[in-house]
C-alpha cells in the first residue's frame, strides 16, 4: 500500500506506464457505470474525452466529502466548460457506486476504477481525490480533499489561463 497520495500519482504514471504526458490513462479499460445496463455492464477508455482538459474525480460510497466535490464539479461546469468532469469509483461493489451515483445525481461520465489503477492509488488513499489533465494529457494538478468550486477555478486558471474560457 502506498501511503503518501502524492507518491501514489507518481506511482499512477509509472505503473500504467505513463508516458511523460501520462497518456495511458486514456488508453485504460474502465467499466463504465453511469449508463451501465442493469444486467451486464461495458468497458471503455478515456479516450474521447483527450484533446480537452479533464478532471478525474474520485469517490466512494458513503462519503459526504465526495458529495461536496461532486456539487462542487457540478458548479464548475458553468464556470470552465471546457473543463470535462470525470467520475471514477473507487472502494465500493459496481452496485454501491452507481447508488452513490444516482443519490449525487450525477451529470457526468463514471467509471469503476480498475485495478491498476487502484493498485496505484493504493486502497487506503483518501478520497475525494482529484487528478486533472490539460488538453495535452498532462497530469497538471492533483489535490486530496474536498476543494471548493472557487479553489479550483484559480487552481486551474493558474495552470493555464485558458482552461476556464469558453
Amino acid at each position: 500500500m502506498i501511503s503518501n497520495p502524492f507518491k501514489a500519482v507518481g506511482m499512477l504514471c509509472m505503473l500504467i506506464a505513463f508516458s511523460t504526458h501520462c497518456s495511458e490513462i486514456y488508453q485504460q479499460q474502465l467499466l463504465r457505470l453511469d449508463s451501465m445496463p442493469t444486467h451486464g455492464g461495458f468497458t471503455e477508455t478515456l479516450r474521447q474525452f483527450s484533446g480537452k482538459p479533464m478532471v478525474l474525480s474520485f469517490f466512494m460510497p458513503n462519503c459526504k466529502w465526495c458529495q461536496r466535490q461532486h456539487q462542487s464539479l457540478k458548479q464548475l461546469k458553468s464556470s470552465c466548460p471546457n473543463v470535462q468532469s470525470i467520475m471514477l469509483g473507487v472502494q465500493g461493489s459496481k452496485n454501491s457506486l452507481k447508488q452513490e451515483l444516482r443519490k449525487k445525481r450525477n451529470q457526468f461520465p463514471a467509471y469503476m476504477a480498475n485495478s491498476t489503477i487502484i493498485k496505484a492509488v493504493g486502497t487506503k488513499t483518501p478520497v475525494p481525490f482529484m487528478l486533472v489533465f490539460n488538453s495535452s494529457g498532462a497530469l497538471i494538478l492533483k489535490t486530496i480533499g474536498y476543494t471548493p468550486k472557487e479553489k479550483l477555478v484559480t487552481m486551474l486558471e493558474k495552470q493555464d489561463e485558458n482552461m476556464c474560457q469558453s
